[in-house]
């Protein structure tokens, strides 16, 4: 009976610089994703003007939360992240997410008025 087969594997990249870098990425994709519409809201909010802008910032940050799920949810099941730990697993999917973040609104920025 082979011992070392029961025996669960440790988590990989459990390195104490793996949940800072989960937070910076993860921050900066969520900045790329919903600063410009909390902004727009803020400013408008602000000079008591009307929101009518906001329609197209919603509809670029609806594309932006679907692009990033729909690329993430494959990588985030995939077996060789799997095996990693949870702050690694984050800190290493975490700069997809800004990166299609920042690609849905440079391709969509012709989109807004």
């Amino acid at each position: 009976m082979n011992v070392r087969r029961n025996v669960k594997p440790r988590d990989l990249g459990d390195w104490p610089a793996c949940l800072p870098l989960a937070v910076l990425f993860w921050s900066w994709a969520a900045l790329i994703t919903f600063g410009p519409l909390l902004l727009l809201t803020l400013l408008s909010a602000a000079w008591a003007q009307p929101m009518r802008e906001w329609s197209a910032w919603a509809r670029v940050t609806l594309f932006q939360v679907g692009g990033v799920a729909a690329v993430l949810t494959p990588l985030y099941f995939a077996p060789g992240i799997r095996r990693l730990a949870r702050a690694a697993r984050f800190a290493l999917l975490g700069l997809p997410a800004a990166a299609v973040a920042l690609a849905v609104l440079v391709c969509l920025h012709h989109t807004l008025p």
